[in-house]
């Protein structure tokens, strides 16, 4: 049966809700943003960036007043839970970004409105769908690399000029679930679970603040209490030892991203999600080839542009479980939020009191 209308989105959420995700749904022919809501009144420059005229102040009105298929929720992270549970009463798929929660007791609350509104709870974990990272997938999953011994995993984003001389906002704020652990780490631990099929099962961590406070030029300082990189040790329930970092306060680097797996019979390594090289043995490395980079529409902001690699297929994917009714297998699921909100928990845990947690 073909389907003559498409799927109607609503956003919450004006920043990389209207940046990012109203772009992106608006040039997919399987979707139509019918609305999105500023939690803070950012209503002209939610119009401007998303190109989206039908714009809420208040989003519990355009829940009501909407006709909607499904809600992403891309607002601050202490709101998703009242705004999930609050979308799942309505009867409307979600669309949560990561991290799911503020805690791992409120994904709990999250999952059960949505088993009680019998409606799909997707996390966006769009890196997922990056060709290099499909390809390191199918690698791990055929088990040509043998058992796994040890994963590295380590991220660099050289941003310290924005990092000392601009406001950070929530996000500098550890009590409205601010950090980089909560923004890159989320990712980070998701795709680690995802290419190995395992989770942690016992983990050392440390959150670091290495700009700790900014002042403007009229001598006002903006304290920051949530991390701006970690470094976590661990093991994962398959006996595979894990080793992750982040550096923010970092001028230049050569490398953004830098993943290293190895097997008893091979070894992997990815640079900066776009090459993937293996070697076998002890022969030479090869890089392998991966899927070519998609052809991009017209009218794609740039803000937008840099992450359509990742979120066309990620949509295409939504776009069959909504018409089949059978998720797509890469899809994030609400259970997958959850077991890396315990992670990042059992990090803030590990960090604040020197100890190893088991998990």
């Amino acid at each position: 049966m073909i389907r003559m209308e498409s799927y109607r989105i609503g956003i919450i959420g004006t920043g990389f809700g209207a940046r990012v995700h109203a772009p992106m749904f608006q040039h997919h022919d399987g979707f139509e943003v019918a609305a999105i809501a500023s939690v803070r009144g950012n209503v002209e420059a939610a119009k401007e960036q998303s190109g989206i005229t039908n714009v809420y102040t208040d989003w519990r009105k355009m829940l009501d007043e909407e006709s909607l298929d499904l809600v992403v929720v891309a607002s601050a992270v202490f709101y998703h839970k009242e705004m999930v549970e609050a979308i799942f009463a309505k009867g409307i798929h979600v669309l949560c970004e990561k991290p799911m929660a503020f805690d791992s007791t409120e994904t709990e609350d999250m999952m059960a409105a949505r088993d009680k509104a019998e409606k799909l709870g997707l996390i966006n974990h769009e890196f997922r769908f990056l060709p290099a990272r499909s390809k390191i997938k199918d690698i791990l999953a055929d088990g040509r690399l043998g058992s796994l011994v040890h994963v590295r995993y380590e991220l660099a984003h050289p941003i310290y000029k924005p990092l000392t001389s601009k406001r950070r906002g929530w996000l500098g704020r550890k009590e409205d679930g601010g950090g980089l652990l909560n923004a890159l780490g989320s990712h980070a631990i998701d795709s680690l679970h995802w290419w190995t099929g395992s989770t942690f099962k016992r983990l050392m961590g440390q959150l670091n603040i290495h700009a700790p406070e900014f002042m403007d030029e009229q001598g006002n300082v903006e304290q920051r209490t949530a991390d701006d990189a970690y470094q976590i040790i661990g093991t994962l329930n398959n006996s595979t030892t894990v080793t992750m970092d982040l550096v923010t306060a970092a001028r230049k680097t050569d490398h953004t991203a830098k993943l290293e797996v190895y097997g008893e019979k091979g070894t992997l390594i990815m640079y900066d999600d776009q090459d993937v090289l293996v070697s076998m043995g002890d022969g030479d490395f090869e890089k392998l080839d991966l899927a070519e980079e998609l052809e991009m529409p017209t009218g794609i902001p740039q803000a937008a542009a840099r992450y359509y690699n990742a979120f066309k297929p990620m949509m295409d994917a939504l776009y069959d479980t909504l018409e089949t009714g059978h998720r797509h297998p890469t899809l994030a699921t609400f259970e997958n939020g959850r077991v890396t909100q315990n992670v990042i928990d059992a990090i803030r845990e590990s960090s604040q009191e020197g100890r190893r947690i088991t998990l």
